[in-house]
């Protein structure tokens, strides 16, 4: 099944090596999930439901599984650079290929920013160094490791990913024996609306297995370990988010904890003292850097897959004869990111991202089901379970989280994509 636009050129498309085994895979998704989505959304959770992020995050789970099993089926299937954006294109056609690329690398460019002004916030709390700049040098970091190859960053991601996992499960055992239960109440004090808009923040939080399938043509034996790894990577950080939110807001009020630009660090100073605090703030350093570095990658793979299928500029699908990578999308993805950092803030970020982020994944569920009626007998590697309940219930889950994105996402992001249409609709074809 071909994912490319007539009028290829006489030279076969590049292609990307496949140089991540399983374990990179799953550190991709992690670290795509755990630092921005523990370390920076956890205070606004917090803030936005109160004790009830709790709830919020498990809804957001069962909203993340239900969405993240028929897109492991899509990835076993079309295992190809750009994730969402290449199973469309191939099932549905370039129109709908184009919009779903935009809309998917918008989402992830716009989240960038909370992600790297989460970094310059605990930053900041470290060194005083201001946050927009402590996050422009994050993304110059990133993009020069990506450019030594996705191998050299895959590696790094698993060192950094270890890391993070040992110091919130350090976090979780220090601080639940301190817990004050009278915090956990009221618990859910902005009601159902709370919850809900709460739920969206925590559905970010559990983004990062699409990260996985955006890298499926890196990936060694995608028909099995693009599956796995996306399953893996939402396995592994459900107890974990739920653990630490519970000694978050079980041990500062969760209105401080909305306030902070740092909030487990400071969840840390109240029970550990200022030792505590340092190593968290170590902690979300690492954690967050591996999230923009996981950004990173997703939004230059999907720009690579565009320009390879001649929606974008055909110099960003060159690849580098030496390391195997997108040198030239990696470059340009890392400036607007860097110009995310410098301008954008957390608020704006998660709003706009967050309704491109949950609408991204509508195509592809109408892919997968075109792909399911049109080849009834085709029997992948991995197959979404209970298919006649687990379908609906994702496409009611993303309908539910888009409203509750809100006015400001709406807005933000409806503009984003009328901008894509403009692009698209102008009658010169791009070089």
């Amino acid at each position: 099944m071909s994912a490319r636009r007539g009028g290829r050129p006489s030279t076969p498309p590049p292609a990307l090596r496949r140089m991540l085994g399983l374990r990179e895979a799953v550190a991709l998704g992690i670290g795509g999930m755990v630092g921005g989505g523990i370390f920076v959304l956890v205070g606004a959770t917090a803030g936005t439901a109160g004790p009830a992020a709790l709830l919020a995050y498990l809804l957001a789970f069962v909203a993340s599984l239900a969405i993240a099993l028929p897109y492991a089926e899509l990835a076993c299937r079309l295992p190809l650079a750009g994730g969402g954006y290449a199973f469309v294109l191939a099932v549905l056609g370039p129109g709908w290929g184009f919009l779903m690329g935009w809309g998917y690398w918008g989402a992830y460019l716009l989240l960038s920013g909370y992600v790297t002004l989460g970094f310059g916030g605990y930053l900041s709390a470290a060194t005083g160094l201001p946050a927009p700049l402590g996050a422009v040098a994050l993304v110059t970091a990133c993009t020069a490791l990506n450019l030594f190859g996705v191998k050299v960053a895959g590696r790094a991601q698993i060192l950094v990913v270890l890391v993070a996992l040992s110091g919130l499960a350090g976090f979780a055992a220090w601080g639940l024996p301190g817990l004050d239960p009278t915090r956990l109440r009221p618990f859910a004090p902005h009601g159902a609306n709370g919850v809900l808009a709460a739920s969206l923040l925590a559905f970010l939080s559990f983004g990062g297995f699409d990260m996985v399938a955006a890298a499926g043509e890196e990936v060694q034996r995608p028909e099995h370990n693009l599956p796995r790894a996306i399953l893996l990577t939402l396995a592994a950080v459900l107890g974990l988010y739920l653990t630490v939110t519970l000694v978050a807001v079980g041990t500062l009020q969760t209105g401080r904890l909305g306030a902070s630009s740092a909030p487990l660090a400071d969840a840390a100073l109240a029970f550990g003292g200022p030792l505590g605090r340092r190593l968290i703030l170590a902690c979300a350093l690492l954690t967050t850097a591996a999230t923009a570095n996981a950004v990173l990658v997703v939004t230059s793979r999907i720009v690579f897959a565009m320009a390879r299928d001649r929606f974008r500029p055909i110099r960003l699908a060159a690849v580098s004869a030496r390391t195997g990578t997108p040198g030239a999308a990696v470059v340009a993805n890392g400036l607007l990111m860097g110009t995310m950092a410098a301008l954008g803030t957390v608020t704006a970020s998660a709003a706009a991202g967050g309704f491109l982020y949950v609408l991204h994944f509508v195509p592809p569920l109408v892919a997968l089901v075109a792909l399911r009626r049109r080849f009834p007998g085709d029997r992948p590697a991995f197959a979404t379970p209970a298919p006649r309940l687990v379908l609906p219930l994702a496409f009611a889950a993303s309908a539910v989280l888009v409203v509750a994105s809100g006015r400001t996402g709406f807005a933000l992001g409806t503009a984003w994509l009328l901008t894509g249409l403009a692009i698209r609709a102008r009658p010169r074809r791009l070089p």
